[in-house]
Parts: structure tokens; sequence; C-alpha cells
């Protein structure tokens, strides 16, 4: 259980490097006015999916984590 939570987070913090990467991009090129290119790359959507798989992840991450310290405590007694 403990692996698993791991790589939920680790691929969360992928996921939310990725956002950094596509934001930066796409501030780069609205800063230099090239709006269409950012249309091409469909920016804005890319970077919503991204947000939504983040969410999504950080909700099985705490679920995963709450059910394992209810299984841990359980093992105590």
């Amino acid at each position: 259980m403990t692996q698993l939570i791991k790589n939920y987070t680790n691929s969360r913090d992928m996921v939310k490097q990725r956002i950094t990467e596509l934001s930066t991009l796409r501030r780069a090129l609205l800063k230099r006015g090239d709006i269409r290119r950012v249309s091409e790359l469909d920016l804005d959507r890319r970077i919503q999916l991204l947000y939504e798989e983040h969410g999504e992840m950080q909700a099985i991450i705490s679920h995963l984590t709450s059910y394992n310290r209810r299984r841990e405590s359980v093992e105590k007694y």
C-alpha cells in the first residue's frame, strides 16, 4: 500500500511539473503575442485536463492514505 501511495505521489508531482511547463510556455507565447500558436497547441485545454488529473490523483492519495492509517490502527489492536 505504501508503494502504491508513493507511485501516485510521484505521478501527481510529474503532472504538476507538466502543468508548470505548459503554463510557462503559454505565458511566453502570449507575451510574444502568439495567440495563434497557443490555440494550435491547445494549451488551455491541455492545462485544464492536467489540473483535473492532478485533483483526481490528490483525492486518490488522500483516500489511500486514510485507508492505510485506519488499517494500521486496527492492526495495532
